[in-house]
């Protein structure tokens, strides 16, 4: 297994971004639906086999869906937060996770992050 961020010398096909964007989503389908949401998707949470096979890791942020908010500001690397989080809310749910999994996918084709920036302001 190796981390998306490490396959960029490769590129990926549109075929290919399909595929690994479904297998994120259903990942955190499954996750969602169990009541929980992930709250740190980004690449280097991503892992890869052989371009097929598709994993979702580390769980260390992940939080109960219905347990009750506020939860912390702090979600994610900043190039991946939702505008909820950008903006402070500290009541938020799965939909940050969707969000992140879009910033993603523009990366795979772009090559280049969505919102890439240095500071909260960025």
């Amino acid at each position: 297994m190796m981390q998306m961020r490490k396959l960029n010398d490769d590129p990926f096909s549109h075929e290919e971004i399909r595929h690994i964007v479904k297998q994120i989503a259903t990942g955190l389908d499954y996750i969602h639906q169990n009541g929980y949401f992930h709250r740190d998707i980004k690449p280097e949470n991503v892992l890869v086999q052989n371009k097929t096979t598709i994993k979702v890791g580390d769980f260390g942020l992940i939080k109960e869906i219905r347990y009750p908010t506020p939860f912390t500001e702090y979600v994610s690397t900043r190039w991946y937060r939702a505008p909820e989080n950008v903006l402070g809310s500290r009541s938020y749910n799965y939909p940050v996770d969707i969000f992140a999994l879009g910033c993603i996918m523009a990366e795979l084709y772009n090559f280049k992050p969505l919102f890439p920036g240095s500071s909260e302001l960025d």
